[in-house]
């Protein structure tokens, strides 16, 4: 056999194949190449080399989330055991169908049509896959840190000032108490393309600052987080996962039967408020079940509104959490605002009813011991992992 057969056979190479099937929408040649991948590791050809064994390992996640996106639970669950992990989200989450009422005590709001049409349009522009605002925070970087920008109440420098303006009143609708002891407004946004379908890891909304000074023993949380979605669903990305965890408890029961989760979709203006100390993140895309006009970008912006004081670190050349802007830096006038723009009517919107579905985990018979976490947190080692991931 030549030797660079031998290479494309190895399973570094068939997962490479098997993830660019996936994003084109090829659901069967992924499956094909990750079993390829399976097997020739199997067979014991590359038991001494970490890097193939490591794919191969890589392969039996992917065939595991897949398994769980398409309901095969029995398949998932074998793969997920012999990685030693051993809770996976549940299956009411991976089917993305919320059916049962949502808790009293459960605080999440969706609002459609939250915002000016106009409004919403100009920040699309702005944001463009192009923009200023992406290169100068180096978005791209791969050792990027989390970093987001200071909003004081009223400020008006540039178009996400002027969402964030246009969306308290509905703050004000939703969680009063939170609008009327507003201190601090944090924001941040994200954009993904259609090869970047693997949905966003499980997290909580936190003091960044703090929590990097207090080596995650001191944990503070936005009192209301949202997303505002500046764009339309799209099957190349996952919707926004909101579930009722809080920090520091494998379950999020908290006694009164909380234990719940819900997902929502993107649509152009939506607005999602929820408790900010909820476990939360966006689940993986199912790029086979896009269609020619389907949106190939994800673009949201994040919010966390703050009701205790918060320290803001000064503009920088290094993005960081919770910066304050420089009215004269490049990306601010590259997102300036949008011309004669009232606030948004506080009688404007529709909200959405919002179904939940629980439990939030399962667990995962027969998983090995030694098992190590994967990216996402959809899929744990123990019920801890989330905590132990953020906090220490």
């Amino acid at each position: 056999v030549r030797p660079e057969m031998c290479r494309l056979a190895r399973p570094s190479a068939l997962l490479a194949q098997a993830v660019r099937c996936r994003s084109a929408g090829d659901l069967l040649g992924e499956d094909r190449l990750l079993r390829q991948c399976l097997n020739f590791q199997e067979r014991g050809r590359v038991r001494q080399r970490a890097v193939e064994a490591e794919a191969a390992r890589t392969a039996r996640f992917y065939l595991a989330l897949t398994g769980c996106q398409r309901g095969h639970f029995e398949e998932a669950d074998s793969h997920l055991a012999r990685l030693g992990l051993s809770a996976r989200l549940g299956e009411g989450i991976w089917s993305e169908e919320m059916t049962e009422p949502a808790p009293d005590n459960f605080f999440v709001r969706v609002i459609d049509d939250s915002l000016p049409s106009e409004l919403v349009e100009h920040a699309q522009r702005s944001l463009h896959p192009e923009s200023t605002y992406w290169l100068e925070h180096r978005y791209e970087d791969q050792d990027l840190a989390f970093f987001s920008h200071a909003h004081l109440p009223g400020q008006d420098l540039h178009v996400i000032d002027q969402l964030i303006e246009a969306l308290r009143p509905k703050l004000e609708a939703v969680a009063p108490e939170v609008a009327r002891n507003l201190t601090m407004v944090e924001w941040w946004v994200h954009h993904r393309r259609r090869d970047q379908w693997h949905g966003h890891p499980l997290h909580f909304d936190t003091d960044e600052q703090l929590l990097r000074t207090s080596r995650g023993s001191c944990l503070r949380h936005p009192a209301v987080s949202s997303v505002v979605y500046l764009c339309d669903n799209s099957p190349f990305f996952g919707p926004t996962l909101v579930t009722s965890q809080r920090p520091r408890r494998s379950e999020s029961d908290d006694g009164l039967g909380s234990d719940c989760a819900t997902v929502v979709h993107p649509r152009t203006g939506r607005a999602l408020f929820f408790d900010g100390s909820y476990l939360h993140g966006a689940l993986p895309g199912r790029p086979w079940l896009a269609g020619p006009g389907d949106p190939e970008r994800r673009l949201n912006l994040m919010i966390g509104w703050w009701t205790e004081p918060i320290s803001v670190l000064p503009p920088g050349d290094s993005p960081g959490p919770l910066a304050g802007v420089d009215p004269t830096a490049p990306w601010v006038k590259a997102l300036a605002r949008a011309p004669g723009m009232p606030r948004a009517d506080p009688g404007g919107g529709a909200e959405a009813e919002v179904k939940v579905t629980s439990p939030i985990w399962r667990d995962i018979p027969g998983a090995v011991s030694g098992g190590n976490p994967f990216f996402g947190r959809y899929f744990l080692t123990h019920r801890g992992q989330v905590d132990e991931d953020l906090f220490n």
